[in-house]
């Protein structure tokens, strides 16, 4: 089956023709890739749409009337939910991989084996609301069998009290336990230790460096998938974020451009 890659970007922080041509390099599967377009600024609207029309990355925009608050989380599981219950099911999409725009494969991967026999794989989350603990599906890198998948509109992306983008998931999980899979991540740590002296070893150790001076979070990797890892850390004024985000740019490009 075709596996239809969904990334979201609403600005422009991340290099995302490098990431693109990522995936032009390890996938060996039937694939299609879409940018999503979902910036709220005009300006950063044509930014995003002119790195894609130079590196020749499929565009879409998402139209704004599905947002109905200026809120991240809330925001970024409206564009998923639209992604999913209009687009994937209006284009006839087989496998949908939803993800950031800051997550890429590094090696060789194969969507089909990572999915099995689930209607839904996704990285998890977990927390503690009201002293009982719940899973739900964190969507940094979620991929959804919709064939499978007969009613989209049970998987809900939105939030909910105590638990942010992806927090109604745990509905889906709830009533499908036997036909969804957790895709574990691991943290840069795990990688500098059994990488010995691989040249991406050397990347981790100094990315690393960076993020424990500039108190940022650090990437971490899925089934050869790496996730860059800034988050809403991208918007703070805090100027040693700042700094770091700096390091790690020209540390990034050193090893991946």
């Amino acid at each position: 089956m075709k596996i239809s890659f969904f990334s979201f970007a609403c600005n422009t922080n991340f290099p995302l023709d490098i990431m693109y041509r990522q995936f032009q390099k390890y996938m060996k599967e039937d694939f299609e890739f879409t940018l999503f377009n979902d910036a709220y600024i005009p300006q950063m609207e044509k930014d995003i749409n002119t790195i894609c029309e130079f590196n020749k990355i499929p565009c879409v925009r998402v139209p704004q009337s599905v947002h109905k608050v200026q809120n991240p989380s809330v925001s970024y599981a409206e564009t998923l939910n639209w992604a999913v219950w209009e687009y994937a099911v209006k284009n006839n999409c087989e496998i949908v991989v939803l993800m950031h725009s800051d997550v890429f494969p590094i090696c060789d991967v194969n969507v089909s084996d990572i999915l099995g026999d689930a209607i839904v794989a996704s990285t998890p989350e977990f927390r503690i609301v009201n002293g009982k603990g719940v899973n739900y599906f964190y969507p940094a890198l979620t991929a959804i069998n919709m064939i499978k998948l007969t009613n989209p509109k049970e998987l809900n992306f939105l939030p909910c009290p105590g638990l942010d983008t992806g927090g109604r998931t745990q509905e889906f999980i709830k009533k499908y336990p036997n036909d969804i899979k957790y895709i574990p991540n691991h943290q840069i740590e795990y990688f500098i230790r059994i990488l010995d002296k691989d040249p991406m070893a050397e990347y981790y150790k100094e990315d690393l460096v960076i993020c424990i001076i500039a108190g940022l979070s650090a990437v971490w990797c899925a089934e050869g998938f790496l996730h860059y890892l800034c988050g809403s850390q991208w918007n703070s004024d805090n100027l040693v974020f700042a700094e770091g985000h700096r390091l790690r740019s020209e540390l990034f490009l050193k090893y991946f451009y």
